[in-house]
């Protein structure tokens, strides 16, 4: 039997029992790497893998109050602790974030990098600076925070079959049997459970296309709400339920 034997990669920035829970202790090392002077290419790889292990940590972090919180809806501290980071350590790293990236692409010794090795980073990063808004940080963090209320409302969505009760995801797996009458049963479960929070959904997909309208600066997109809606078999738009029947 095989299992993932996976490792973590050995920090040497950020002290090996250093835990995300407040600004107060994230700010030294992001300072670090703004005040850090850099004078040769081995002190710019350095400063690199620095940052990107600090990267690293934040986004672990991030992605595991996501994880939890998607896991049990109910438990409300998971939700603040996710709603924590979106509103109070996420926007106070992106003025920092941006404040990098300039170091680094109008740093001297960035010519230097290898070409083969940085070309695509170093073009993000200027991609980075160009779309910053310091004015879009407080609706980003709101964009955040309200698209796991789609993770919130659907997780709590569930369906009888055969007297037993699954999550929409789970039921999910019926729609693959071969008996054609339990499929559409299923099938049928699926979107009138997902119909009854419809008006839950429709408000939150019209406040994230007004948030997403206001952000300054960048071109108006529906990235956002389609992340958020990615997987749905019904797309709730604002006026209208459009179904995406299952071809039989």
């Amino acid at each position: 039997m095989y299992t993932a034997d996976i490792q973590k990669i050995p920090r040497h920035f950020v002290p090996k029992d250093f835990r995300v829970t407040d600004w107060q202790s994230l700010e030294p090392f992001f300072k670090d790497l703004l005040e850090r002077v850099i004078e040769t290419s081995a002190d710019l790889e350095k400063w690199l893998h620095d940052q990107s292990e600090l990267e690293a940590l934040v986004n672990e972090d991030a992605c595991w109050r996501q994880i939890k919180m998607t896991c049990d809806t109910e438990n409300k501290n998971l939700e603040e602790a996710f709603t924590f980071f979106c509103m109070e350590i996420q926007p106070k790293i992106q003025p920092y974030a941006d404040a990098l990236n300039k170091k680094l692409v109008n740093h001297p010794l960035a010519k230097d990098l290898d070409e083969e090795k940085y070309f695509t980073y170093l073009r993000s990063m200027r991609k980075s600076i160009e779309l910053f808004r310091e004015e879009n940080i407080p609706l980003q963090a709101e964009l955040s925070v309200m698209q796991q209320q789609y993770g919130v409302i659907s997780g709590k969505m569930t369906v009888t079959v055969n007297d037993t009760e699954y999550t929409l995801q789970q039921a999910a797996k019926f729609l693959e049997n071969p008996d054609r009458k339990l499929r559409e049963e299923v099938y049928r479960k699926i979107n009138e459970r997902r119909l009854v929070d419809k008006d839950a959904l429709n408000t939150l997909y019209d406040n994230l296309i007004e948030k997403e309208t206001r952000k300054q600066s960048m071109p108006v997109s529906l990235i956002t709400v389609i992340t958020v809606l990615k997987n749905w078999a019904v797309l709730i738009t604002p006026k209208k339920i459009v179904l995406n029947f299952m071809k039989q």
